[in-house]
């Protein structure tokens, strides 16, 4: 096995300097492990992964020049022979899936140690995904439903729970309760959050 094969190329995309620069240092103490760049923001990012071409990504989630966490995983994820890690302090169950659904190999909380987030690149690079913490496998999410994501949609696009009840033929009331559930679901507590995290997931679209 030549050297080319052996080692994995990385680059970690995280916007908090102190952790970027403990990832890098600790994951390049690894025999099969390069990492061949690092990058602060989402635009950088992706400069650097379309110059340097990585075997896997090992991305934060919440960068402060891209677009919401879907968008931001799309923009890496579908390049051939390209795998995506999420790095994220998020352990909502909703962006978990809606993470995975986007195509990317693994999702890993920020308080895994090290070796732990080693073994991650190395099970993904293997063909072994997606990869995803322990403490998030024991609370497995829950799948929204189409009648969810069309209620979120109809969210996103501003519309008040009278229209919406006329759209699906139901009453406001029943509307409201099926926010409360979607409320309760993705872990958030007013409907203008869920509508903001409507919006920023991409629901405002015309298909989801």
């Amino acid at each position: 096995m030549t050297d080319s094969d052996a080692v994995i190329r990385l680059v970690i995309i995280e916007d908090h300097h102190a952790t970027r620069k403990g990832l890098e240092s600790e994951l390049s103490a690894e025999p099969d492990i390069r990492v061949v760049g690092s990058a602060g923001g989402h635009l950088e990012g992706l400069r650097l992964v379309e110059t340097l071409q990585p075997d896997i990504v090992l991305l934060d989630l919440h960068l402060p020049d891209s677009q919401g966490p879907k968008s931001l995983a799309s923009s890496y994820c579908g390049v051939d022979g390209r795998r995506v890690i999420v790095f994220s302090g998020d352990s909502r169950s909703a962006i978990l899936q809606l993470l995975l659904e986007s195509g990317v190999d693994g999702y890993l909380l920020k308080s895994e140690p090290v070796p732990a987030v080693a073994a991650a690149i190395r099970k993904v690079m293997a063909g072994n995904s997606p990869v995803v913490s322990q403490e998030l496998q024991s609370d497995q999410p829950q799948r929204l439903t189409v009648a969810e994501k069309h209620l979120l949609r109809l969210l996103a696009r501003g519309m008040k729970y009278q229209e919406i009840a006329a759209q699906r033929v139901t009453s406001p009331e029943t509307v409201r309760k099926q926010v409360d559930q979607l409320l309760s679901k993705i872990s958030l507590g007013t409907r203008e959050e869920l509508i903001a995290w409507a919006v920023e997931n991409g629901y405002g679209g015309l298909e989801k």
